[in-house]
C-alpha cells in the first residue's frame, strides 16, 4: 500500500492531530507534504499529488483546488461543500435542514445579547455583543461549547464529542468527553451524507432546558482530544483515487 505516493495536507504541520495522522500515513507507506493554509498554493505544488487533504481552506487556494479537481487530483472534502460552508449563513441553514436547532439570525443588532459574526469563516472570530456582518441570537447557557465531530472513512461515519470552554468568554480549554446524543449524531451523519463530506465539526450550546443549539459548522475542524486519528487516517487513504 502507498508506495511513493504523496498526500498533501493544507494545515500547519505542528497541529497535534494531523501531525499524528501524517505519521500514521507515513507508516502505511505514503509520503506526506504539509502546505501552510495561508501560503500560495500553485499548480506546480500539486502536479504530482493524487490527493489533497483540504483540512483548512482560504480563498487564495480555491483556484488551485478547482484546477486540481479538473485535472484528477482528488480532494478529501469535496470542493463544492468546501465553498458552500465557507459561508456561515449557508452552514447554519444546512444545519437547520438536517434537524439541528439553530439560533435566530438578523442583520440588525437585536435588543438583547447576541453574537456578532462575519459572513465568511475566514473573517474575524465571533464576538459577544460586538460588530459584525450579521447577528446571532445568544442562547442563555453556561460558557461551554459542545463540539461534535464526524469522520467518514468510506465504510462508516465515526462520531465523537467533547466539552470545551467557550471562546466568547475565555480562552478555549478542553473540559472533557461527552456522551453522544443519538438524535444529534443522527443529524450530524445526515449532514455528512447529504453533502458527501469526509470530515466535519459542529459547535453546539446547551440551554437551561437541556436543548442543544447548533451555532457553527466547520470543515476545518481540529479533532483534538477526540481519538479520531485512526478514523481520519483511514478516511484519507480511502479518499485516494483508485489505481
Amino acid at each position: 500500500m502507498g508506495g511513493d505516493r504523496s498526500i498533501g495536507i493544507l494545515c500547519k504541520k505542528n497541529k497535534p492531530v494531523f501531525s499524528d495522522v501524517a505519521e500514521r500515513l507515513r507508516n502505511a507507506g505514503f509520503q506526506v507534504r504539509f502546505f501552510h493554509p495561508q501560503s500560495t498554493l500553485s499548480r506546480d505544488h500539486i502536479a504530482d499529488l493524487p490527493l489533497i487533504v483540504n483540512k483548512k481552506t482560504l480563498p487564495s487556494a480555491f483556484p488551485t483546488l478547482r484546477h486540481a479537481r479538473r485535472t484528477g487530483t482528488a480532494l478529501w472534502n469535496n470542493l463544492q461543500a468546501t465553498i458552500l460552508f465557507s459561508s456561515r449563513l449557508v452552514g447554519l441553514r444546512a444545519l437547520s435542514e438536517m434537524g439541528f436547532l439553530t439560533p435566530e439570525v438578523t442583520f440588525e443588532k437585536p435588543d438583547g445579547e447576541y453574537v456578532a459574526k462575519g459572513c465568511y469563516i475566514w473573517n474575524d472570530e465571533p464576538e459577544l455583543n460586538g460588530e459584525g456582518e450579521f447577528y446571532q441570537e445568544l442562547i442563555p447557557t453556561e460558557p461551554v461549547d459542545y463540539k461534535y465531530y464526524a469522520v467518514n472513512d468510506g465504510t462508516r461515519v465515526h462520531v465523537a464529542g467533547r466539552r470545551v470552554t467557550s471562546k466568547l468568554y475565555m480562552e478555549k480549554r478542553f473540559l472533557g468527553e461527552i456522551e453522544i446524543r443519538p438524535a444529534l449524531a443522527a443529524s450530524l451523519r445526515a449532514l455528512v451524507e447529504r453533502f458527501d463530506l469526509r470530515g466535519v465539526g459542529v459547535d453546539l450550546v446547551k440551554d437551561d432546558d437541556g436543548q442543544y443549539w447548533a451555532v457553527d459548522v466547520n470543515l476545518a475542524a481540529g479533532y483534538r482530544d477526540t481519538g479520531l486519528e485512526p478514523a481520519l487516517t483511514e478516511s484519507i487513504i480511502e479518499s485516494l483515487p483508485s489505481e
